[in-house]
């Protein structure tokens, strides 16, 4: 994670695997748990998001799972931790849940609301109701706790390649509205706005920019975005940077053999580095005229991208954003 700053609380975006909340709570009464989750570069299904830690009786039950494009919340019972049993990662079948379909659950921030009372549980996904699971059916003489019982909701990669952050978590009574937590801390997001890209040729989702020697390379523009996930823009002072990789790897694109930089940031006709000429952020917008020197024939014909992201702030996948193909 790159250097921290006042734009960005140490505790606002936190990774999945150092997500941790332990609250008591009575089961009698209910409560909500409720957050903002943003997945990223997961490759294997099922993948536990957030599960159960249950010291006394050492079981880890998962509380959240991810299985593709299907989001699966499950109950808070002694029942479903004889079923799943300490160490046992399989998922199967007749396991009690709530599932809701998530058209983009990856790169995508959802919100995710999980009410539980004595009677029922509700999944909610970005403030609306998406599932309930009544717990009668579930129940017998020992399966649902008595009283309060402590818990530990944690943040987990399911594999090595599940990666996340957890944004405004938060355990609530039960009498509080989750609609209103959804629209209330929105997170940020970094984004290219389409409909200011000149000078770029599209075809079949990718950009055609014609580049190499300063008589041929061409000035193309574009500006970028930093809103909240409503789509509404952000006002931060903050610096957005621009860089060529390499767009099967997001490797850096290497100088040209002359030690030119491989990407260039024109400012008042003078050509900078891109590196090094970050552009301002003005009401949530920062533009961009950018020129390539390298040609894609000169490194065995591998395709490019441009990366932006927020300066001073590496790591943060949701401040970052990449161009097609090139």
């Amino acid at each position: 994670m790159g250097e921290n700053n006042q734009i960005i609380g140490e505790d606002d975006y936190i990774l999945l695997k150092d997500f941790k909340v332990e609250t008591e709570v009575d089961e009698e009464k209910g409560f909500i748990l409720c957050f903002w989750v943003y997945i990223f570069n997961s490759n294997a299904f099922p993948s536990t998001i957030l599960k159960q830690v249950y010291a006394e009786t050492n079981s880890s039950p998962p509380l959240l799972v991810l299985d593709e494009k299907t989001l699966m919340i499950f109950p808070l019972t002694c029942l479903l931790n004889e079923a799943l049993g300490s160490g046992n990662t399989d998922l199967p079948s007749e396991v009690p849940k709530v599932s809701a379909e998530i058209e983009h659950p990856q790169n995508n921030w959802i919100h995710v609301g999980y009410e539980v009372s004595s009677d029922f549980v509700r999944l909610y996904i970005n403030g609306e109701i998406a599932g309930e699971l009544h717990l009668s059916s579930l129940s017998n003489d020992n399966s649902m706790p008595n009283g309060s019982r402590k818990r530990t909701l944690i943040g987990i990669t399911g594999d090595s390649n599940l990666q996340g952050f957890i944004h405004d978590a938060k355990v609530l009574l039960s009498t509080l509205s989750i609609k209103e937590q959804y629209v209330k801390d929105p997170p940020l997001r970094l984004s290219i706005d389409e409909s200011s890209i000149s000078d770029i040729e599209e075809d079949n989702g990718f950009w055609n920019i014609v580049g190499g020697k300063a008589s041929c390379r061409r000035i193309f523009s574009l500006d970028v975005l930093l809103l909240n996930t409503f789509g509404q823009p952000v006002n931060k002072e903050l610096e957005v940077v621009a860089s060529l990789l390499y767009a099967h790897n997001w490797l850096p694109v290497e100088k040209t053999n002359d030690e030119e930089p491989p990407l260039l940031a024109s400012c008042d006709g003078i050509e900078f580095a891109s590196c090094d000429r970050p552009c301002k952020l003005s009401k949530g917008r920062a533009s961009f005229k950018l020129k390539i020197s390298k040609l894609s024939s000169k490194c065995d014909n591998r395709q490019f991208c441009i990366k932006f992201g927020v300066s001073k702030l590496e790591g943060y996948r949701f401040l970052e954003d990449f161009s097609p193909s090139i």
